[in-house]
């Protein structure tokens, strides 16, 4: 049993306590437009653990990046944007899913209309149509994309 290969879908062991890193988190919200007044200082308790942020559940989370494909940007998924994927959430009508689609993956914001599951993209410029999933297949979600970051430095 020692040397079997793992399943091709095996993504590794997830830490139950992923380490914490507290960073500065200031009291304030950065203006993007005319800048307002705002204290010179914060506090020791001000800091923010990305991983208490954006994980709910570490054990069934994991991260993906986007490919180079432009048909989710009206939902805020850009090129290259590293999305955050929830195993253990139930998808929903009108969340953004991870799903293994004809034996690849995608993402796709799921819809539920007349009792059929449909995947939509996200850009009315390039508008490909739903992906109208058959009554008799099992739609394959692989999680709920909860959040989404674009680098900025130098891209």
């Amino acid at each position: 049993m020692l040397n079997q290969p793992l399943p091709p879908h095996y993504l590794g062991a997830a830490p139950l306590h992923p380490p914490v890193l507290d960073l500065p988190l200031l009291p304030v919200r950065a203006t993007c437009g005319f800048p307002s007044p705002a204290e010179d200082f914060y506090g020791s308790q001000d800091v923010l653990d990305i991983n208490q942020r954006v994980v709910r559940n570490p054990v069934a989370t994991f991260y993906v990046e986007a490919d180079t494909g432009t048909s989710m940007v009206e939902f805020g998924i850009f090129p290259g944007d590293t999305l955050v994927v929830d195993r253990s959430i139930q998808a929903k009508h009108g969340d953004i899913v991870m799903v293994n689609w004809e034996g690849g993956f995608t993402v796709k914001q799921l819809r539920l209309r007349a009792g059929r599951y449909e995947l939509h993209s996200g850009n009315s410029t390039y508008a490909p149509p739903p992906i109208l999933v058959p009554e008799d297949t099992e739609l394959d979600v692989w999680g709920v994309v909860t959040w989404s970051f674009r680098r900025q430095f130098r891209r």
